[in-house]
């Protein structure tokens, strides 16, 4: 049900100028006001002189000098640009007015129908407008709250894997000419592939496609007649792909395929001794090495513990707050952020048939879930900033700058500089209020730390549903590679991993 406040007369005092309003307020809803704004004729008069003594200061009308054109030949000839120039004059002020008198708390622009802004002289002007505001409602608990920090625990398995990734990043594919291709190999391949069954005019190709012998990745028919080759022998092998094989495009289908060997190579993995390791950052030895990853380890298992906190106690003030929204803002943001993900999702590469089959309506909905859930806690966390005083002077917003300065490699001029163009000095004062207002909470609770395995850290994150940002899909693979399998090192982009 809507509520109607009682109407107030005010004048409002800008420089030396008066404007008196009549100004009465309707709740809509606990997230939408509606004001009906009334101007007296004399304040409309007063704003038609002013641009009446300006249309006859400046117009120019044929067959009149500048400055001499007759009031009713302005009246006349510019009417509507009269009435829009008295409409500019005082809507704003009038609504930036009536929005600071009666101490309403607006959220992004205000709504109004340009049907209501009708204005003519010697008439009061009254419009409407709709405004969204920062709903009212009371806040529950936020000091004491329980929670559980879980940090994963890092192991020699962990660092293991970590170190073996960096080897296989630097590892080299040395030829071999001394002995034909054996298990373990890589052989790359020209190759032309022929549809038998269903037949297909145009061939399946891809020059220098690297294919790893015996690999669990890689079709049993590619191991097969590529082992014991070398460079420049050519094999033709027929390859029969089951109903259900991952690449949809050669599912069920029949292949004939020539393969021209171009060259076999080993893969030489770097060792690691203790001067083997200096090439993957400044150690002292081997023991040096891994005891910086695992400091690196842990120290990354503490921030995403201190996420996954920030996280589970937003989680539960939220849950705990139900009041409405702002729905302007809520689909503004919503489509903002549902336009960035498609724009990804399309300048990903993935042809148009695989994004056919990403299920969007799904994408969206967690979207909208995230959208809605940072909304609603901007709001309680204002409303808790503001119970607890929490404050954000101007040395947090140098420091801030300065250290987001440093990290792009600037200096602290040119960033202020960017900012105050892009008129971003506002986002940041709010990011480091939001911050300060969550340190406050966090501090204020009962935390437990609990050592978990990273199993046990995947299995939570899970559970918990935390919302997570919808990231593009992965670059799409090439057919050929599809037609081999899943090759595990590519020298062209068409031998990229086929999910």
């Amino acid at each position: 049900m809507k509520r109607r406040d009682a109407s107030s007369t005010r004048t409002i005092r800008k420089g030396e100028d008066k404007l008196k309003l009549e100004v009465a307020v309707t709740d809509v809803s606990p997230s939408r006001k509606e004001l009906t704004i009334e101007v007296p004729v004399e304040e409309v008069g007063a704003a038609y002189e002013k641009a009446y003594q300006d249309y006859t200061r400046y117009a120019k009308v044929p067959g009149f000098r500048q400055g001499r054109v007759p009031r009713s030949v302005i009246k006349q000839r510019f009417a509507k640009d009269l009435s829009g120039e008295v409409i500019s004059a005082i809507v704003p002020h009038a609504l930036s007015h009536a929005i600071q008198d009666h101490q309403i708390r607006a959220i992004g622009d205000p709504d109004i129908n340009p049907d209501d802004l009708q204005v003519k002289e010697g008439s009061p002007l009254r419009f409407k407008v709709a405004i969204e505001v920062i709903p009212q409602f009371e806040l529950g608990q936020y000091k004491g709250l329980k929670l559980t920090r879980r940090i994963a625990r890092v192991t020699d398995e962990d660092i293991d894997r970590l170190v073996d990734y960096w080897r296989e990043s630097a590892a080299e594919f040395v030829p071999v000419e001394d002995r034909p291709a054996e298990k373990g190999d890589f052989v790359s391949v020209n190759l032309v592939g022929k549809y038998v069954d269903p037949v297909e005019e145009e061939d399946l190709k891809s020059d220098d496609l690297q294919i790893e012998i015996g690999s669990e990745s890689v079709q049993p028919e590619f191991s097969t007649n590529l082992t014991g080759v070398k460079s420049g022998d050519v094999r033709d092998f027929r390859v029969v792909y089951p109903a259900d094989f991952s690449a949809k495009g050669l599912a069920g289908k029949t292949l004939d395929f020539t393969a021209t060997v171009v060259a076999v190579r080993r893969k030489e993995l770097p060792a690691i001794d203790d001067e083997s390791v200096k090439q993957f950052g400044p150690y002292e030895n081997a023991a040096d090495m891994r005891q910086k990853v695992r400091e690196m380890l842990e120290k990354s298992a503490t921030t995403r513990a201190d996420q996954r906190l920030n996280d589970e106690m937003i989680t539960e003030i939220v849950s705990s707050h139900n009041f409405e929204i702002p729905n302007n803002l809520f689909q503004k943001q919503r489509e903002a952020r549902a336009r960035h993900y498609l724009q990804r999702l399309f300048n990903s590469g993935l042809p148009p048939e695989e994004i056919a089959k990403i299920d969007l309506k799904t994408d969206f909905k967690r979207i909208e879930h995230a959208v809605a859930r940072e909304i609603r806690s901007s709001i309680i966390f204002e409303r808790i900033g503001e119970a607890e005083s929490v404050k954000v002077s101007e040395d947090d917003v140098h420091e801030e700058i300065a250290r987001r300065a440093a990290a792009e490699g600037i200096s602290e001029g040119q960033l202020y500089e960017r900012l105050t163009k892009e008129d971003a000095l506002s986002s940041i004062e709010s990011s480091l209020f939001y911050e300060k207002v969550m340190k406050h909470v966090i501090v204020a609770a009962e935390v437990t730390d609990l050592e978990v395995t990273a199993e046990e850290e995947a299995e939570y994150d899970q559970k918990a549903n935390l919302p997570v940002e919808v990231d593009s899909a992965d670059e799409p693979p090439a057919d050929a590679a599809d037609a081999a399998g899943e090759a595990t090192t590519a020298t062209a982009k068409e031998g990229e991993a086929a999910e």
